[in-house]
């Protein structure tokens, strides 16, 4: 009698798990990104609110001193922990406690000492600009980014995994008691900039009460682990400077304009900047809370499920973001006279050019956060280079050759000329996407030129 035939043999299950890796990745991704993008709203809501009523409360000599105060408490805390949520992101030890504990306590001893920084920044930054006022400001709001330091390290978990939902809630919280505190302080106690010091302060207090009770998991006390130490300076040892450099692209502009114009044309111009940047503000949260842990994910399987998966992410991203800036630089100038009254005006062209500019700044953002899920921190902080010494000396010989209206053009230049520069490093990860880029940049011409050839 015939032997049966033998059975086939069983299908390999990898498949069916990698298939169930993906859904799971893309339900993240997406519940990720709706969080992000319903807290970035509700946030620019609040802020935007309180932008029109400081408005109305100060003068625009008054309110560039604020937008100083502010890039300093921005760059802060952009300092207070610099490659200590990539690390924990990207590393295989980023849930481990002692590798959370340290990073907490290198995150003390670095918040503590930008405080002390900040004191000693105050005076030089002062004379600068010419303000006396702003040395007491500056070195007391640096004690905020003491306060940033304290922060739990469990917060970085969240992103790790995707999880924003919760930490958004409390991001509101403290940006709605942050603005609260500020309008109360202008409007009652006194309208100056001290009131966003002290509002400042409020929404970094929320935060860290919140980070060691809501969002803990791990119970914090300080803790070195030689070998973790080791682990984050060889990953952050160039994301300290890349940091340090996305600083000075993102409020470089700011101390040029009040050098070259003065506070008031300052003033104008931090109305213009904040509204071209409402879409690139979106993409960055994107990018850091969403794009960032999905990728580093994705660079553990093969370059072409990276590359597949990416241009489905940053199609979808740039479908929905660019229309707005093309908004922005079509109607600019009457959005700025809708909202603002006539000393502000002028931010009007300012808002058109920034935008213009600030099309490119959305496309780049979407790729920059594959050097960090490869780990490759050092190209990370070399195309940071690139853009802010194309931007400052943009700046400077456009205000030579045409005035403010020359330094607005080169600001706004920046990533459009830095972009050919980013290309050659992220073509090496087989990951540069040609067709999407090129149609994202030409259909921005066309739309934009077409609107104004018919104006």
């Amino acid at each position: 009698m015939p032997h049966s035939a033998s059975p086939p043999p069983t299908q390999p299950q990898p498949t069916r798990k990698s298939s169930d890796d993906k859904g799971s990745l893309r339900r993240l991704t997406i519940r990720g990104s709706i969080w992000v993008l319903i807290g970035f709203g509700l946030g620019q809501l609040m802020r935007f609110a309180g932008n029109l009523v400081m408005t109305r409360l100060l003068f625009p000599e008054a309110f560039g001193m604020m937008g100083i105060v502010n890039s300093v408490i921005s760059g802060l805390s952009m300092f207070s922990d610099v490659g200590l949520k990539p690390s924990i992101v990207q590393n295989k030890r980023g849930e481990d406690p002692i590798f959370l504990r340290t990073v907490w306590t290198l995150q003390i001893f670095r918040g503590v000492g930008l405080a002390i920084l900040a004191g000693i920044l105050a005076y030089p930054i002062s004379v600068w600009n010419n303000s006396p006022d702003l040395f007491l400001v500056i070195a007391v709001t640096g004690l905020t980014s003491a306060v940033t330091g304290l922060n739990s390290s469990c917060l970085f978990l969240y992103s790790r995994r995707l999880q924003v939902g919760v930490p958004t809630i409390v991001g509101l919280f403290a940006n709605f008691f942050s603005i609260i505190t500020m309008i109360i302080w202008a409007h009652w106690i006194d309208a100056s900039v001290w009131a966003l010091v002290v509002g400042a302060f409020m929404g970094a207090f929320v935060t860290l009460i919140a980070s060691h009770t809501l969002l803990a998991e791990i119970h914090m006390y300080p803790q070195w682990d030689k070998t973790v130490v080791k682990e984050l300076i060889s990953f952050g040892k160039w994301i300290f400077i890349s940091t340090a450099l996305g600083y000075l692209a993102a409020h470089m502009s700011i101390f040029i304009v009040s050098n070259y114009a003065g506070l008031a044309v300052l003033g104008i111009f931090i109305v213009a900047r904040g509204l071209s940047r409402l879409a690139v503000e979106a993409i960055t949260q994107l990018s850091n809370m969403v794009l960032f842990p999905v990728y580093s994910r994705l660079v553990e399987r093969d370059v072409q499920q990276l590359r597949t998966r990416m241009f489905k992410i940053r199609a979808i991203l740039l479908t929905l973001f660019l229309p707005v800036m093309w908004i922005m630089a079509i109607w600019g100038d009457v959005i700025i006279e809708f909202l603002y009254d006539n000393r502000y005006h002028d931010a009007g062209w300012m808002l058109q050019i920034s935008a213009i500019g600030a099309i490119a700044t959305t496309i780049v953002t979407t790729i920059r956060p594959v050097f960090l899920a490869k780990g490759d921190s050092f190209r990370s902080m070399l195309t940071g280079l690139e853009r802010v010494t194309i931007q400052l000396v943009g700046m400077i010989i456009g205000y030579e050759v045409a005035g403010i209206y020359g330094l607005i053009i080169g600001y706004a230049a920046a990533d459009w000329l830095s972009y050919p520069l980013l290309v050659y490093h992220i073509y090496r990860y087989g990951v540069w996407l040609p067709w999407l880029d090129a149609a994202a940049f030409g259909s921005s011409i066309i739309v934009i030129g077409t609107a104004f050839w018919i104006k």
